[in-house]
């Protein structure tokens, strides 16, 4: 059974109104949270043998942050430029250009791409049916064999967490 694994990157900041949307940084809830995110990945035996990430700034720091913790190596971590200039179809062909040898894929992006992607994964036909707060991660799975034949309605939500949820627990991530 394939696992994908969805992320959206942390909070970002915009205490800099001269930056580009492309550059902005996290902001000091966005660098606690990644890291608690990744911790979380780690500890529930979740680590992803693929990385895709948008390189914008919020999100590369995000996915450097989160794989760091998740003791995810740099190696694994691939950077397209179409999570953040493409499309949902360009999420899904991230997805389905995965080598099948991995069972389980990450992709950490934007919004309303990432959730609209999990939507309509999970079936909810190009609605957003998932909300998916800064740093919030989803995991969905498929019965595809093959990462080339996930589509749209091919899998069903296994879970999702938040960093809210994880502050409130008290957990140690």
């Amino acid at each position: 059974m394939k696992q994908i694994l969805l992320m959206r990157h942390a909070k970002s900041s915009w205490e800099n109104p001269a930056l580009k949307d492309y550059d902005r940084p996290l902001n000091d809830r966005g660098n606690k949270d990644a890291p608690m995110m990744g911790t979380f990945i780690r500890e529930i035996g979740y680590k992803p043998g693929a990385v895709i990430s948008s390189p914008a700034q919020r999100a590369k720091e995000t996915t450097n942050l989160s794989m760091e913790a998740a003791s995810v190596n740099s190696e694994h971590i691939q950077w397209s430029e179409d999570l953040y200039y493409g499309s949902m179809r360009e999420y899904i062909k991230a997805i389905q250009s995965v080598d099948d040898q991995n069972e389980r894929v990450l992709l950490i992006g934007h919004n309303p791409l990432i959730e609209n992607t999990a939507g309509v994964l999970a079936g909810s036909e190009q609605k957003t049916a998932i909300r998916m707060p800064t740093a919030a991660l989803v995991c969905l799975e498929s019965f595809a064999e093959k990462w080339e034949d996930l589509a749209p309605g091919t899998c069903q939500v296994k879970w999702m967490m938040i960093p809210k949820v994880l502050k409130k627990t008290g957990a140690s991530y």
